[in-house]
């Protein structure tokens, strides 16, 4: 003999679940942002710098979406280099190069590799 069981309330889960998913996507917007900012405000330490115009190229911008969308499969932070710096990418990779001290190539690179605990405990959302 089978049995029946009966559900109710199940819109009302997917409501919540909706609006959780807002809440997670803003707040994990927010930690990738400030992940991003703690990267470039580290990178900006070790630019090379002749006249500035590198180092005040300097952005953190979310690629995927809008700025506080709650979409959290639409959040790409990208922390870049280059606008009105077109040479950006060169003196990036250009190991060669001699520099000022405490100034160097890789200075993008260098801070993710040489600050990702600190990163990953910005960035992690605490549960």
């Amino acid at each position: 003999m089978a049995s029946l069981c009966r559900i109710s309330g199940v819109p009302q889960v997917l409501a919540k679940m909706k609006i959780a998913k807002g809440v997670i996507g803003l707040e994990c917007q927010k930690r990738l942002k400030k992940a991003g900012l703690f990267i470039q405000r580290e990178s900006q330490k070790i630019v090379p710098v002749e006249f500035g115009v590198l180092k005040n190229s300097a952005r953190t911008v979310n690629m995927g979406g809008k700025e506080f969308d709650a979409d959290i499969d639409d959040i790409d932070i990208v922390v870049h280099y280059g606008a009105g710096a077109n040479y950006a990418v060169y003196v990036h990779e250009n190991l060669e190069a001699k520099h000022k001290p405490g100034k160097r190539a890789k200075y993008l690179e260098a801070v993710v590799r040489e600050q990702k605990t600190e990163i990953f405990k910005i960035a992690c959302l605490k549960v």
